[in-house]
């Protein structure tokens, strides 16, 4: 019984840890052979001067400040692609 005792007062005086972190490992495979760069498409340049045909339209009829920027990048950008 007194060993129990000691044992048990013992058990009581060890500091519990601080921090309890569980270990955890992920590998992660990410397929960089599989990238290839290609050039914009056709559609894409299409799709381009599309919004900055609605950008000029916006421009005239409504009023934003922001609207005359819009249209500036959106026509470089389908210049771009061109």
């Amino acid at each position: 019984m007194a060993d129990r005792q000691t044992a048990a007062a013992a058990r009581r005086t060890l500091p519990a840890p601080a921090i309890v972190t569980p270990l955890t490992k992920v590998n992660l495979a990410l397929p960089f052979s599989k990238i290839t760069i290609e050039e914009p498409g056709k559609d894409l340049a299409e799709l381009a001067s599309t919004v900055a045909a609605l950008a000029a339209v916006m421009e005239r009829t409504a009023e934003d400040p922001f609207l005359p920027e819009l249209r500036k990048r959106a026509e470089a950008l389908a210049a771009r692609l061109r």
